[in-house]
């Protein structure tokens, strides 16, 4: 349950648009020696590689690269953002740098610039979390949030490597349809989300979320994206133009003891049915999510 609004506080955040991005090259060609300093650090950490299929074969399409492409494909829709926060599952194949100085760099203004590094699942829920609080607050009036994943990374028996290099971009302000409750990171294998699918019309679930109730359609996100599968998942929802509900957005971290949700409510094209009079029978809950053919928005792959 959302904390109760203190007086002076905004309404909470509401989603503008989600897009999505898959990178099949690097923007800027790779330099060898990118290859091998990244080698030398995997190594320093992992020990020697006799595989470096990985590596060789890697497309090394660095943070850097999907902060560029992403800002130069919204152009206009970014001016007004006064808060980015870039997400990553794990440091970057190409640069020693992080990429939000990057991205405060290429935006408009100047905004407040904030990272979330290799918390897994829950860097997302976490980015979203500081969002929500401070566009509730006042403190920021709108928000982007960039996910991303690289698939250049050595083999790891416990984590998952993601299987594309994939952006995902969310705009949060006032213009917003698509209402975003506060998320919950918990540190526990087990969590809330099986009690608020209870209360939702559709969940949308990571892949290594096992233990749903029955009764609630699932929608599950793709396997082999560990950080941005649910939000692919959820972008290509509302891509199908969803007309109401209330959708439970979870997922756990298959290493890390984090469990996180959040709910979304999606905006109904129907209007309300009129009252009815005492004594006659009232009209049904919220009916199950329909899905409608149109497209909502044409997303950036």
């Amino acid at each position: 349950m959302s904390a109760l609004r203190q007086p002076g506080e905004r309404a909470g955040p509401a989603l503008e648009r989600i897009v999505t991005r898959t990178f099949t090259h690097p923007v800027i060609p790779c330099d060898p020696a990118d290859r091998t300093n990244l080698r030398e650090r995997m190594e320093a950490l992992y020990g020697d590689f006799t595989d470096l299929s990985w590596l060789t074969d890697g497309l090394m399409v660095s943070y850097h690269d999907m902060v560029r492409t992403v800002v130069q494909e919204l152009g206009p829709e970014l001016v007004g953002v006064d808060l980015a926060i870039t997400v990553d599952a794990s440091p970057d194949c190409r640069h020693q740098s992080f990429p939000g100085p990057v991205l405060s760099h290429v935006l408009p203004g100047d905004p407040i610039m904030l990272g979330v590094s290799e918390q897994g699942v829950a860097g997302p829920y976490t980015a979203l979390r500081i969002a929500h609080q401070y566009l509730r607050s006042g403190a920021a009036t709108r928000a982007l949030i960039l996910i991303m994943e690289q698939s250049t990374l050595p083999p790891d028996d416990a984590a998952v490597r993601p299987v594309r290099d994939v952006a995902v971009a969310m705009l949060l302000g006032p213009e917003g349809t698509i209402g975003l409750g506060l998320p919950t990171v918990a540190v526990t294998r087990a969590g809330a989300a099986g009690a608020l699918a209870n209360e939702v019309d559709l969940v949308v679930a990571g892949a290594a979320l096992a233990d749903l109730p029955t009764g609630v359609p699932v929608r599950r996100a793709e396997p082999g994206h560990p950080c941005a599968g649910v939000w692919l998942a959820l972008a290509e929802l509302l891509d199908s133009r969803p007309d109401g509900g209330r959708v439970l957005v979870a997922d756990r971290d298959p290493v890390l003891p984090y469990r996180c949700a959040v709910t979304v409510t999606l905006p109904t094209s129907h209007p309300e049915p009129p009252r009815q009079p005492a004594g006659d029978i009232a009209s049904p809950a919220m009916p199950h999510l329909a899905i409608r053919p149109q497209k909502v928005r044409e997303l950036v792959r």
